[in-house]
This record gives C-alpha cells, structure tokens and sequence, in this order.
C-alpha cells in the first residue's frame, strides 16, 4: 500500500457530465461533497466513527445517481472485519476504538470526495464509488486498504492485522436504487463467511481426528 496516497476527485468516465441544465444543480451537489464528512445530519450520522449510518448513506448513494439523467455507473464496496469482535474482547474498548478510527481513515481515502463511506453494521462498512466502474473501484480499494487487503495497527506489545472479507460490484447504469445491489452483496457475504466457517470448522476437526493419543499397547 502506498503511504502517500491521497484521496482524491476520480474523474467520470462519461464526457459532458456538466452540459445543459444538469450543471446547475451538479454544481450544488459536489459543492455538498467538498465537505463529505462534516456535518452529516444527526439522522444520517453513525455516532461511534461520524460516517454515515446504512440508512443514510443508501439514502445520499441514491441521491446521487439520480442527479445523473439517463443513468451512471455506481459500484459498491462492502468490508466485513469479522475479526473486531476479537479486538474489542482482547484488546478492550480503547484499543478497539483506536482500530476502528483506522478502518475509518482508510475508508474515507476510499471514498475521496465523489464517494460516500458508511458503517453498516457493527464489522461491516459500506463505500459507495459513483462514476467508477468496477475495475477502477478495485484499483481504489487496493490503494487504501493494501492488496490483500488488510488494516495493521501497533498496539504495542502486539501488532493487530485485521484481514476482512471484501466484495465489490456495480449497479447497472440506470438503476435508481443501489439497495438491491447491497441486499445482493450482503447475502454474497453471508455465505462467503459461511463457507469460510466450514472450511475452519472441518480444518479443526480433522486436525483433532489426526492427533488423538494412541492407546499404550499392554505388556
């Protein structure tokens, strides 16, 4: 991952996006976006990291690609950090909270200023990409979050690797809701994870199987 990275405005990949009557209210729109993590209103807001909620943040994904008549690519990246329960459990609360204002950094670099990052859930985090198709949306995640992705933090007498399970995809040009989209990526997840439990829990078992004591043969 490179260190210097910044976020930054990714160019649309559609020409004349600002042509015709749609400018004026473009120009308000990424006016708004300059700012993208400031002031969010109370009912938007996650308290615990200041981005947006789920239901805020679907709400300004869709926003957005409804300003654009005629339609516009919108891909979305959906991180689970399974592991942060772990953190919290081993590492306590302030330590934790730390971890997590790393996840939220990384994220808002993610984002940039077109981009819009949420907390979804207590380990699972959201960043809505418009204009990026899904090659360019991979591109970003391997930028902010390293490849494989991953978050590292120093907790001193221990370092911390939190390695999530990621999905990205893109809504089809036109659509007008990118919750169907997310409710598709999160049953993705589910069963991404689910498999992942088999494979740890059939791991385990037949590493037990292979490493039960012999019985002492009698004298």
């Amino acid at each position: 991952m490179n260190p210097a990275f910044e976020a930054t405005v990714f160019a649309s990949e559609d020409p004349g996006a600002m042509s015709g009557a749609s400018s004026s209210r473009w120009a308000v729109w990424l006016q708004r976006l300059v700012s993208p993590f400031r002031e969010l209103p109370a009912e938007a807001r996650d308290r615990s990291t200041g981005l947006y909620n789920r239901a805020g943040l679907l709400a300004a994904a869709n926003e957005a690609i409804r300003a654009r008549a005629g339609g516009w690519r919108c891909s979305m990246v959906v991180v689970d950090f399974a592991d942060l329960h772990e953190v919290y459990d081993i590492y306590g609360n302030a330590i934790a909270r730390k971890v997590v204002a790393r996840i939220v950094r990384r994220l808002r670099v993610l984002a940039g200023l077109r981009g819009f990052a949420g907390r979804t859930g207590p380990a699972q985090f959201t960043v809505v990409l418009p204009g990026a198709t899904q090659a360019r949306a991979r591109r970003l995640v391997q930028r902010a979050l390293g490849a494989p992705a991953r978050i590292e933090f120093d907790a001193g007498d221990s370092e911390i690797v939190l390695v999530p399970h990621l999905l990205v995809d893109t809504a089809e040009p036109g659509a007008e809701s990118i919750q169907p989209l997310y409710r598709d990526m999160c049953a993705e997840l589910a069963r991404v994870q689910e498999d992942e439990l088999r494979r740890l829990h059939w791991l385990t078992t037949t590493r037990e199987r292979h490493s039960r004591p012999m019985r002492l043969a009698p004298r």
